[in-house]
């Protein structure tokens, strides 16, 4: 049998093939354990970082503990001493407060300023009223139409009464015609005028319609006017307040916020609070108000 050429090189390559295999499988099971072990060690390590990170969230669940206890004794205290220290530093007032949005209720504070002893507080809210019942208001109540806009215009002839304490029936009437709601009896003229406001949608519509009308027309009349916000509010209208050169205390909701409220009408100017806006979380001490 005659072997050729063709044979040995088939044979040669057959031989390196087979080695080539050979070495790939061996480097494969070498590379398998290499893997094992890398995973178990990968395994390891995320096992001890977890551990230390159990221990930390530990030590800060303690931490929070402590100061969450420190925080209801301090909140305890402060119901405590909050009657005595607001009492009777409002003597003698007419307090309105107007709430201009319906999503946020306000009641609360009416509540602070009895404990401060004034003649009265009358909580307000503002809603958007229907546009031919407001054209049949504004038409017996004498309201000459121009080119400002109707809402605006009835506003200010509610801010009017308020201030003036004449013509209250008109506030009855836009009660009567679901542009205003209030439950106890309104106690006019105001000494103090308080927006509660708010807003929850970015473009702050009602912001632009309501609560700049009234603070605008308010500061017109020299009556002293200010605005409240609570701490959790989809979007805060402070900013936009204070360009109005009217005092704000946007923690409204909370005994800290309502003690800065009264301490602002006694006199203090400024911006109270906890959000980005304020200056100080609080005024320094009362002044009597006369």
């Amino acid at each position: 049998m005659v072997i050729n050429l063709k044979y040995y090189v088939i044979t040669i390559v057959a031989i390196f093939l087979a080695i080539g295999i050979g070495i790939f499988i061996g480097i494969m099971l070498d590379g398998q354990d290499l893997i094992v072990e890398q995973q178990k060690e990968i395994v390891s390590q995320l096992e001890s970082k977890f551990d230390e990170f159990k221990m930390k969230q530990d030590s800060l669940q303690e931490k929070i503990d402590v100061l969450n206890l420190e925080k209801d004794k301090n909140e305890r205290f402060l119901n405590k001493i909050y009657p005595e220290l607001v009492k009777d530093q409002l003597k003698d007032l007419n307090v309105v407060v107007l709430e201009t949005s319906e999503h946020y209720d306000y009641s609360g504070i009416n509540d602070a300023f009895k404990k401060a002893g004034v003649n009265s507080v009358s909580n307000m809210i503002i809603k958007e009223g229907n546009k031919e019942e407001l054209l049949r208001v504004a038409q017996e109540f004498g309201i000459v139409e121009t080119s400002e806009d109707l809402e605006k215009q009835i506003i200010k002839k509610f801010c009017d009464v308020l201030v003036s304490g004449n013509d209250q029936a008109f506030i009855e009437k836009l009660k009567e015609k679901k542009f205003i709601d209030y439950t106890d009896d309104v106690l006019v003229p105001a000494d103090y005028i308080i927006i509660a406001g708010g807003s929850v949608d970015e473009n702050q519509r009602i912001l632009n319609k309501f609560d700049k009308t009234i603070i605008n027309y308010i500061k017109s009349k020299n009556i002293p006017i200010m605005a409240v916000e609570k701490l959790e509010v989809v979007y805060s209208n402070i900013s936009e307040y204070k360009k109005l050169r009217i005092s704000t205390v946007d923690n409204v909701d909370t005994v800290i916020g309502k003690i800065s409220m009264l301490m602002v009408v006694s006199g203090h100017e400024g911006h109270f609070g906890e959000k980005e806006t304020a200056d100080n979380l609080v005024p320094e001490g009362f002044i009597i108000v006369d």
